[in-house]
């Protein structure tokens, strides 16, 4: 495959790679992509998949196999701090705190009714194989690993990227229209000289996966992580890793702070007695350690997401601390976005205009992610103060939490006053609204002149709605017998549709001529109040209470089910106006006005 031609050029064989390439043989794109490791990750580092990103693995004909194997709701559905696991001490094994989370126990009735797609954990070393498969299904022969990009350089039409088979030395060329950087920002952002903003990498983060029956002491059957504020001062957290889940779990992945300066031994033996030491484990049980590795996270967003032909996404585009689980999220997102954009301009449909929207959409959201995640890191800053936790002062610790945790009336007072600072992490583990709500303020879609709704500053509560740049709301519908939702109207082939209400018959007219314009797909659905009315029937009223238009009005929804434009009613120009709107979204220069 070296010494080849193609469209599209995916540099990184990841989360955000994988993702990219089966959502572009989706989208009819050909494509080539290199990873440089011999196989996907063996650690399981990035494992929360919230409901966004299920819901485009829904699309995509990937969620059930996803919910196959991963997290069941009700093993994932609360969150614990403790003073450790085990132990015999008088402050050892006792609980701080519990939260619900990712749409279990009190937060279940929002996450049900927004999405049709519940959270669900699977650790990267199970998810990227998933991914993988999927990926050389629709494109055989296409995905290289063992193979690494040593340079590259671009002109007007695209981009020459040199690529070395690492198993057998040999050197190739790949010519390509367009490179899309999912390297995890090791090269390919420095080497454009893209700068990256932001803070971080003061501090190391040691994570180790490591097998273990921790059923006589784990939290809770319905608990997926557990915080660690031991007596000593010293903080971690322990996440379930599968196969098995709650108690049954039984592979983890322990991650812990390396103090600024300090230097962590990652020798196996050192790192099972560290394992043991902050989970107060007993010494007889048996502990298998399988990887160790370290990062330094870092709360930064590049520049620009595209550079002349070449587009970062992912870790390339934005990395951000592992509070808040956005990361891998925000990479599948990204490709996501942009896919369809880049058919659409490769198979001649839409202007370059279009992808310069992947930036102006994307950026922005990054960035809100990124300080998210900042800022849930920072609370926990709070956390600890609020439990009494004095760095490096273990003496001063333990007096603290004797004194919380005693049957005093200053103990049930400092009991209260935990609870209400720690209701403030659901910023990190209720945070509905962030992972759902994020809308595009600019780019390929049009303004219609609503004011946005208003977010909550918790990040908590999400306000489904169909203006333009925002998520197409989920909503039941019925069809026959058939019970589907919202999103299954757009399918995962980088095809538009058009919502209309029962009164939308002129709209099917509108819809071809600009679609035979552009050479697009456009597909035209009805939705009406009651059976045989229209295509669907909105049996349980939820579509029409954020439909946001009359019966004879339309939604034209992207192939990213993002609202692109709308219209409240038919008015008497129906397929001028509709037909504008597609040139303009597509990045036409053939349209005639500018948006509002």
């Amino acid at each position: 495959m070296l010494d080849t031609d193609v469209p599209v050029l995916v540099v990184g064989g990841g989360g955000c790679g994988l993702a990219a390439s089966v959502l572009l043989s989706d989208a009819g794109v050909r494509h080539l992509l290199v990873e440089r490791r011999e196989s996907t990750s063996v650690l399981p580092r990035a494992h929360y998949l919230n409901q966004r990103t299920m819901e485009i693995f829904r699309q995509h004909g990937m969620a059930d196999d996803v919910y196959r194997i991963s997290a069941p709701p009700a093993h994932m559905s609360q969150v614990a701090w403790c003073t450790s696991l085990g132990g015999d001490g008088p402050l050892d094994g006792r609980e701080l705190h519990r939260m619900d989370a990712f749409g279990g126990g009190s937060t279940a009735g929002p996450y049900a009714a927004d999405s049709p797609c519940p959270s669900t954990n699977l650790p990267q070393h199970r998810l990227e194989p998933l991914l993988r498969r999927h990926a050389e299904q629709r494109a055989p022969g296409a995905l290289l690993f063992h193979h690494e990009m040593e340079g590259l350089t671009q002109d007007e039409n695209g981009v020459t990227a040199r690529i070395t088979d690492r198993s057998t030395g040999r050197t190739g060329v790949v010519r390509a229209r367009y490179l899309l950087g999912a390297d995890g920002g090791r090269s390919i952002g420095r080497s454009l000289g893209v700068p990256m903003d932001g803070a971080g990498g003061g501090f190391t983060i040691v994570s180790v996966h490591f097998s273990a029956d921790l059923s006589p002491w784990w939290s809770g059957d319905s608990v997926l992580m557990t915080h660690i504020v031991s007596p000593d001062g010293e903080v971690a957290v322990v996440v379930a890793a599968g196969p098995g889940w709650g108690l049954a779990s039984e592979e983890w992945a322990l991650h812990f702070r390396v103090p600024p300066g300090a230097a962590a031994d990652l020798g196996t033996e050192a790192v099972e007695r560290r394992v043991r030491g902050l989970l107060k484990l007993p010494g007889d049980l048996d502990v298998r350690i399988h990887h160790v590795s370290e990062y330094r996270p870092e709360a930064v967003v590049a520049r620009t997401f595209r550079a002349g032909r070449v587009f970062l996404a992912g870790d390339a585009a934005h990395r951000q601390p592992p509070s808040f689980g956005g990361g891998l999220n925000s990479a599948i997102q990204d490709v996501h976005n942009l896919a369809w954009k880049l058919s659409a301009v490769l198979g001649g449909r839409a202007g370059d205009a279009l992808l310069d929207s992947y930036e102006s959409e994307r950026l922005p959201v990054a960035a809100r992610n990124v300080s998210w995640a900042m800022t849930s890191l920072l609370n926990y800053g709070v956390l600890f103060a609020s439990l009494g936790v004095v760095p490096g002062q273990p003496e001063t610790t333990r007096a603290n939490l004797r004194e919380l945790l005693a049957d005093t009336p200053m103990g049930q007072t400092r009991r209260t006053v935990v609870r209400e600072v720690f209701g403030t992490q659901r910023i990190e583990y209720q945070a509905h609204d962030i992972e759902l709500g994020h809308h595009y303020t600019s780019g390929a879609v049009l303004p219609d002149g609503t004011p946005p709704p208003p977010r909550d500053p918790m990040g908590a509560v999400y306000r489904p709605l169909t203006r333009p740049g925002h998520r197409l709301p989920h909503a039941w519908l019925r069809h026959g017998d058939t019970r589907l939702s919202t999103h299954d109207l757009v399918g995962g082939r980088a095809g538009f549709v058009l919502i209309t209400g029962p009164l939308g018959e002129g709209w099917a007219v509108a819809a071809k001529k600009a679609a035979d314009r552009h050479g697009a797909a456009l597909a035209v659905v009805s939705v009406g109040s009651r059976p045989g009315a229209a295509d669907y029937w909105d049996a349980e009223g939820a579509w029409a209470a954020v439909r946001g238009t009359d019966d004879d009005g339309a939604v034209l929804v992207r192939p990213d089910q993002h609202v692109a434009w709308r219209s409240g009613q038919a008015g008497p120009h129906a397929d001028e106006e509709l037909g504008e709107a597609f040139s303009r979204v597509l990045g036409r220069s053939d349209a005639t006005t500018t948006g509002s």
